[in-house]
């Protein structure tokens, strides 16, 4: 982590090292390892670019501009295909393994940071990818986070993040362009943020979704996630 970005962001946010840790209920033997050079995990990281209004490269030192909440970085981190979670001090305990973690981005032509974060815009990894593999497991892990409304901070940005790529594949950009009320004002919440009336619209894409969504534009969840057939 860059401390100094990191310390002189809390300070413009009107706290300390300290105060931020303390109400993100992260133990404050963390900062000194951090003043070292160290990285917290990816869930650390998206927790406090989010407190911070920041993104997670910003706090990284790979982008200047500390504007946008998300975990967006800069080309240099997503050259590698094999790009593992491990590169960036990855060791937090998740109910999903890193190596799953590392399949699915790489499966959905994602960066890491982009899959476990909260940008909007979808970026393909490799424009010119023609492959798409996933062990079972990590398809079953992957299906996994569609298949309920997660609490868990990480799975839960996980499922948006997917959702975005689902509809960045099908090429909407607008919930306009579904045949569907129900899917349609979800996909306005997913794309936009767009609250509805009913709460439970305001929710990314459920396996159940991407199954009425296959039905709807003829397309299998692998195409939907990967954007490959």
């Amino acid at each position: 982590m860059n401390f100094e970005a990191f310390k002189t962001r809390c300070k413009e946010k009107g706290y300390s090292a300290s105060s931020l840790v303390t109400e993100l209920g992260i133990s404050k033997s963390n900062i000194t390892n951090w003043r070292n050079g160290g990285n917290p995990s990816y869930e650390m990281l998206i927790k406090i670019s989010q407190k911070l209004e920041c993104t997670v490269g910003f706090l990284l030192g790979t982008e200047y501009d500390d504007n946008g909440v998300g975990a967006s970085v800069k080309q240099e981190l997503w050259g590698h295909e094999a790009t593992s979670a491990r590169t960036i001090s990855l060791n937090s305990s998740t109910p999903i393994k890193d190596d799953y973690i590392n399949e699915i981005a790489l499966f959905a032509n994602c960066s890491i940071l982009f899959l476990c974060g909260n940008d909007k815009n979808v970026v393909e990894k490799n424009p010119y990818k023609r492959v798409a593999n996933i062990s079972e497991r990590g398809w079953d892990n992957l299906i996994a986070i569609f298949d309920n409304v997660n609490d868990h901070p990480l799975i839960a940005n996980m499922q948006m993040q997917l959702s975005r790529i689902v509809l960045y594949n099908l090429e909407i950009c607008s919930g306009e362009q579904i045949p569907n009320e129900f899917l349609s004002e979800k996909a306005d919440f997913i794309l936009c943020d767009k609250k509805q009336k009913d709460s439970l619209r305001n929710y990314p894409f459920n396996l159940s979704d991407l199954l009425a969504l296959g039905d709807i534009f003829n397309k299998s969840i692998k195409f939907m996630i990967s954007g490959i057939e």
